[in-house]
């Protein structure tokens, strides 16, 4: 008999806790405790926050009781109890989360052991119902929470594009707006000169005054395009080489009648040397003009200054206004699109709030940046620092132009983007390197920024007997020739050859095996090259 006990309360036990779905755990439960006691039928009722019952699992459908009735013969539910009722007994197996009753027909059961072992399995099958419980909610937790977060991405997705037609609408709208304005412009200027002498005084002060205002709308129209262009990733970068001290004359020049107009002092302090450097001229010029444009507006009375300085890495420009300043809390803000100072700034000097907002992604784009600097009633400085190499970031390649015309520096000196590069575009090998001899730095440009973002090693030469000497101390994967201005080309490809050295020419005349057109070097040379270094 010891041995049949010990081998029923071994089977009950293994039952408990074999799964986190309440439903197939108490389904095996409720099984093994019904068929290894002897009883015919068993009730599995799950308990709510006000003590209701709710018939949760059945070991037989063919018969069940009343759960009114069965709850009011739970007289304690601490302990295991049994009841007869209608020539069967019930056992109640109380638990925190629910209530088990087990139903017998056989009398002759020892119920005082069964009694004694349910109350034994009572804490193992209360942590295996709470456990069960506790997966149930964080499903059901999860659930709403993928529920919710697919909302929120078909909100995000409408938002974006919801954006995108709102940019696509200003950029149409201001293009369309461009065409009869600028006419409007043109007409009113050339009427405002009254050559023929046709107009009277107050119809030439009318004309000119059409003209300005026409030209005033023209500017708010240009930045709500550039605005588009930003948000669309369509603003393009065109570098060349820019000599800052002359930028900065030029820019001065410009805004002279303005200054001389509101009766203002402007003061420059041009470096003694040249400083030349590799970025978008026109970019740098719409930024600088806008620091000074503000600083003019700005200011009633007193002088501005715009005042160059050099460090090791940075150029870094000066535009300093004895102005009405900005207080310290709406600084922050400053460079926030359609923000000014306050409502009432826009009110007396207009504006949009957009030329700053402008000003300062256009310069993160070229990796500088601005910073600002007021006391409210005295005045503002505005600094746009320039890496003395460019940066370019966060816009694709094909965004960027390089003027071929210049040819006297190498791009691993001078350009480096600092956008993501995906995985999937990573190579498992990397620091390869390739020498290229005499390169059209125009057409190779966007080339090397691959190259470059995928770790490439990249090294340049002018001239033959110079490759040969890097290629004596150095090993390198790939050369890279342009024949155009070389001689002695017939030699050196016999000298790679010899050293198994991979080469390609890029020929204005030939088109064979090692060699590609130079018409094609846009469209086929990175392709060509990869593929000989196996990628």
């Amino acid at each position: 008999m010891f041995m049949e006990h010990l081998a029923l309360t071994y089977k009950c036990h293994s039952s408990i806790g074999n799964s986190l779905d309440l439903k197939i755990m108490m389904k095996e439960v409720l099984s093994t405790f019904v068929e290894e006691t002897n009883a015919i039928n068993g009730f599995f009722y799950l308990l709510d926050e006000d003590d209701l019952l709710h018939k949760y699992l059945s070991y037989d459908n063919s018969f069940e009781y009343d759960k009114e009735f069965l709850k009011s013969k739970i007289t304690d539910y601490k302990y295991v109890k049994t009841f007869d009722l209608e020539n069967r007994k019930v056992l109640i197996l109380p638990l925190n989360k629910g209530i088990l009753f087990i139903v017998y027909e056989n009398f002759e059961v020892n119920f005082e052991y069964i009694t004694s072992m349910f109350q034994d399995l009572i804490v193992k099958l209360n942590i295996s119902i709470d456990a069960c419980l506790n997966v149930q909610r964080m499903k059901n937790k999860n659930k709403i929470l993928k529920h919710l977060t697919n909302e929120l991405k078909e909100q995000q997705q409408k938002l974006i594009e919801s954006d995108k037609y709102k940019t696509d609408f200003l950029a149409n709208m201001s293009h369309e707006l461009k065409t009869p304005l600028n006419s409007i412009i043109v007409i009113s200027s050339i009427m405002s000169k009254n050559k023929n002498q046709k107009l009277d005084e107050e119809q030439v002060k009318n004309m000119k005054i059409i003209n300005n205002c026409g030209n005033d709308l023209l500017l708010l129209i240009n930045d709500i395009l550039d605005i588009s262009k930003i948000e669309a990733g369509e603003i393009a970068l065109n570098l060349s080489k820019i000599d800052i001290n002359e930028l900065i004359e030029d820019l001065v020049n410009e805004m002279k009648p303005l200054v001389i107009e509101k009766n203002l002092v402007l003061k420059t302090n041009n470096l003694s040397k040249n400083i030349i450097l590799l970025t978008d001229s026109h970019r740098i010029k719409q930024i600088l003009k806008n620091l000074l444009s503000n600083a003019i507006k700005f200011t009633q009375k007193g002088m501005i200054e715009v005042i160059l300085e050099e460090n090791a890495n940075d150029i870094t420009i000066k535009v300093v206004d004895q102005g009405i300043g900005i207080s310290e809390e709406k600084l922050k803000y400053i460079f926030e699109r359609f923000k000014q100072a306050d409502s009432s700034t826009t009110r007396k000097y207009g504006g949009t709030g957009l030329g700053l907002a402008i000003s300062k992604e256009l310069a993160l784009l070229l990796g500088a940046d601005i910073k600002a600097f007021s006391v409210l009633n005295k005045g503002s400085t505005f600094e746009l620092i320039l890496p003395k190499k460019t940066n370019i970031k966060n816009i694709s390649d094909d965004k960027v132009i390089i003027s071929s015309k210049d040819e006297d520096y190498g791009v691993e000196d001078i350009v480096f983007f600092d956008s993501d590069i995906k995985e999937e575009d990573t190579f498992s090998q990397k620091n390869e390197k390739i020498l290229i001899i005499d390169s059209d730095y125009g057409s190779f440009f966007p080339i090397a920024v691959y190259l470059k973002k995928n770790d490439f090693i990249l090294n340049y030469c002018k001239f033959i007997e110079e490759a040969k000497e890097i290629l004596s101390s150095e090993i390198y994967e790939l050369v890279v020739i342009y024949d155009e201005n070389l001689n002695e080309i017939d030699d050196f490809l016999d000298y790679c050859r010899n050293k198994n050295l991979k080469f390609i020419v890029v020929s204005s005349t030939e088109n064979k095996e090692h060699f590609l057109k130079k018409e094609l070097v846009q469209t086929e040379l990175l392709e060509k090259i990869l593929s000989y270094l196996g990628k």
